[in-house]
């Protein structure tokens, strides 16, 4: 009783809360103000307006007076605050938005990414009076004359001395110009896939070589590519070696300290950042090493844990790129006094249109360089896409699918093909299908390649396509890549040929109509693609191939089943049935006759 009584003398039942007995005091009265009032000039007006109701007793208004100087104060605080907050909304909305970040962010809502541009590239030409071969390594720097423009190579190569300039000791012949003679040479600098160089006046193309044979006194080589133009000798024409890759950019270099504190940020002094085409997309040549370890970069650290080593590369209006670090809870903050280097490339799109013979300059500490040029133009610029074009085309990212939910989905994804080892790898056609495993749906894709080979013969191909096709699947689906499966075919056909016609030619004819033959340039009946997944053949469909050739007077089927003797013959019902997932298959190959067989006999006709 005592305890309640000294607590009702606080003046609260438990001295955190207010007494019963205590009055709330009464609310003000809401003045009406002018919600419009966002600048320094009309914020001050507001309070001068208010001071007679709320401090009547205040009646100084001279700029001397203290309280004046406070409201000044509070007017310019007001005039900043309400800017950043227009600032903040119209940066909220793709039609308002005026920075480059802010953009970037809204149509990554969309999974769309402002294009950055990529550097010109070009071929170089190195001559060497060098005693021995040596390692250029990536990294050359070649430019033009003043106002340089720099080109760096983009990787290691073994230049050869003797490859600065071969003699061509014949011409092509005129019935293989894929061959090219030289003058007896070390085959060991013409390796497959080495690029030449022929020149003859103003003649320049470039040749890859396919293989090199040494003969007495001369080297013939066997090119990937007929040559565009001839070459006599007695032109003196050059042949030279030593191409190497090149692309836009002078490299730089930047050394900083970790300082131990969150978001630490350095904004890079030169732009625009270079950003290099590797085939597929883009590829920044930022790179960031903390205490000599290799960081990544990432958009954002949304996902990033604490022990992440990642950075963020913050592009402005101007192109000019920040790397900013995380705070230590989103993404790993250097450590007080941590070795920071960054290394960048700059220089990107048009500006790297070089003219041909232009880039000449170059520093050889060494001096095994004796010259460096370019044969032909800068090529494939890439610009960086402005603000105005991605508030344009990132909306209609809206209107393309970028995930698979049903059959068809996946069947266009994998018909799209991927890239694999410097070649386009497309499918003749895909079926897709679901099922479930006990655990989970998976979605099994089948595919009929060109040639009909296996997936397991290309090292890569099916990881390549299942890492294609995972990336657009739904959440709580898996993937799996296979090979189709062929229905073999074994056809009879019985021919009666024309007068005058020769029965071999004629059933030579037939067979190339059915199976293919060199040279042929429409597609076979049983030519890849002929047939869909579990479309059946039908008898009629063969009569009107067969029927067309010229030199055919009638043709009857002897034998219409699929390969096997557990299948029956399919003459009577009109059509042989295949499987959902089977492709109909005739290649005719008598060293594999699984994969399917056709006879063709003839009657009548010349003999000859």
């Amino acid at each position: 009783m005592a305890d309640l009584v000294l607590s009702r003398a606080c003046g609260a039942a438990d001295c955190g809360r207010a007494a019963l007995d205590e009055a709330a005091p009464a609310p003000r009265e809401l003045r009406a103000l002018d919600l419009m009032a966002k600048d320094y000039d009309s914020l001050l007006r507001l309070m001068l307006d208010a001071l007679p109701s709320v401090a009547p007793q205040w009646g100084d208004r001279a700029e001397a007076d203290l309280g004046m100087a406070l409201l000044e104060l509070f007017a310019y605080a007001g005039d900043q605050l309400s800017y950043a907050q227009d600032r903040i909304a119209l940066e909220g909305f793709l039609r308002t938005a005026t920075q480059f970040e802010s953009v970037r962010r809204l149509l990554r809502l969309v999974d769309y990414t402002p294009y950055p541009g990529h550097a010109a590239s070009t071929w170089l030409v190195v001559d060497s009076n060098a005693p021995a071969p040596f390692l250029l390594p990536a990294g050359f720097a070649v430019s033009t004359k003043a106002p340089a423009t720099v080109f760096e190579t983009t990787q290691d190569c073994i230049i050869h001395p003797a490859a600065s300039g071969y003699r061509l000791a014949a011409a092509a012949p005129a019935g293989n110009p894929r061959e090219a003679v030289l003058a007896s040479i070390d085959t060991a600098m013409l390796v497959p896939a080495t690029r030449l160089l022929f020149a003859s006046g103003r003649l320049r193309e470039w040749a890859e070589v396919e293989s090199a044979a040494v003969a007495g006194a001369t080297t013939t080589l066997t090119l990937k590519q007929p040559l565009a133009n001839r070459y006599p000798v007695s032109a003196e024409p050059t042949v030279r070696g030593n191409a190497v890759h090149a692309t836009n950019g002078a490299r730089q270099q930047r050394e900083e300290r970790g300082t131990g504190l969150p978001n630490q940020a350095f904004e890079l002094e030169l732009a625009p950042l270079t950003y290099v085409f590797d085939g597929e997309k883009p590829k920044s040549t930022l790179e960031v090493t903390v205490a000599g370890e290799r960081w990544t970069e990432v958009e954002d650290f949304v996902g990033s844990a604490p022990s992440d080593t990642h950075f963020c590369a913050v592009r402005d209006n101007t192109g000019y790129v920040s790397v900013r670090f995380g705070d230590g809870q989103a993404g790993r903050m250097p450590r007080p006094g941590e070795a920071i280097r960054i290394r960048y490339r700059v220089g990107i799109g048009e500006a790297g249109r070089v003219a041909a013979d232009s880039l000449t300059q170059f520093t050889d500490r060494d001096a095994r360089v004796r010259a460096v040029t370019n044969p032909f133009a800068a090529a494939d610029p890439g610009e960086p896409q402005s603000l105005a074009q991605a508030r344009l085309l990132g909306p209609r990212r809206l209107e393309q699918q970028e995930r698979a939910v049903v059959e068809s989905d996946y069947e266009a994804l994998a018909a799209g093909g991927v890239q694999l080892a410097g070649a386009r790898v497309v499918p003749v056609q895909a079926k897709a299908r679901f099922r479930w495993t006990g655990s989970w749906t998976t979605v099994f894709v089948s595919l009929d390649l060109p040639g009909r080979v296996p997936l397991a013969q290309t090292p890569g191909l099916r990881a390549a396509f299942e890492s294609l096709l995972s990336e657009k699947k739904l959440a709580g689906c898996d993937v799996r890549v296979e090979d189709a499966r062929y229905a073999p075919l074994h056809v009879g056909l019985k021919v009666d040929v024309a007068p005058g016609y020769f029965a071999r030619d004629v059933r030579t004819a037939v067979e190339a109509a059915l199976v293919g033959a060199p040279g042929r340039r429409t597609l076979p009946f049983f030519g890849p693609g002929r047939f869909r997944f579990g479309q059946p053949v039908y008898l009629s469909d063969l009569y009107a191939t067969v029927a067309a050739v010229p030199g055919v007077l009638a043709v009857s089927v002897t034998r219409f089943k699929r390969f096997g003797g557990r299948y029956p013959d399919s003459e009577a019902q009109g059509f042989i049935p295949v499987g959902q997932l089977e492709v109909a298959r005739c290649d005719n190959d008598a060293s594999h006759p699984e994969n399917g067989l056709a006879y063709v006999r003839t009657c009548g006709g010349r003999e000859g």
